[in-house]
């Protein structure tokens, strides 16, 4: 019986170290630990301006805290500056009708104070500015409650073109 523990125990020991370091190596080296799980992580692809001003912002969040959404506090539309903006109490406030969810269960909506998007959720959501946009190509950036816009690397960004 104690050699069965001993082997057990050196299986226990080996399986784990071999989990770590494979994780490690293929999420980034070993120079910090990964722990995707702490910060929401926005993806914009699909998002599309339109020369009137309207911006179908297509955020998913795919990775993150899954006991609560992330919160997006700050949309921007830049060319060499800040072309336009949406604030938190624009965002919070956003009827259901301008936002598209792709799935049904725990969906992306306005809570009075952001625009919350579940981990998991791939949303539309059309934004309107108060006046068109000229031809060229225009960077959209979404900004998380922590005021960033990146994580683990990657930033919460989609280069789009008006034509």
């Amino acid at each position: 019986m104690n050699k069965f523990v001993v082997l057990l125990a050196i299986a226990l020991v080996v399986s784990t170290g071999y989990t770590v370091v494979t994780y490690q190596e293929f999420f980034g080296g070993f120079t910090n630990l990964h722990n995707y799980s702490k910060t929401p992580g926005y993806v914009l692809t699909g998002t599309m301006l339109y020369p009137n001003g309207t911006l179908d912002l297509q955020v998913a969040n795919e990775y993150g805290p899954d006991t609560y959404g992330g919160f997006i506090v700050l949309v921007q539309v830049l060319n060499s500056s800040v072309v336009y903006q949406w604030n938190a109490s624009q965002l919070g406030t956003l009827p259901k009708s301008e936002i598209s969810n792709e799935y049904p269960l725990h969906p992306a909506h306005s809570d009075g104070f952001a625009l919350v998007v579940p981990l998991g959720q791939n949303a539309t959501v059309v934004l309107h500015m108060p006046f068109s946009v000229n031809p060229g190509k225009y960077t959209v950036r979404v900004y998380d409650v922590d005021g960033q816009y990146s994580s683990n690397g990657v930033k919460f960004q989609a280069q789009v073109t008006v034509g």
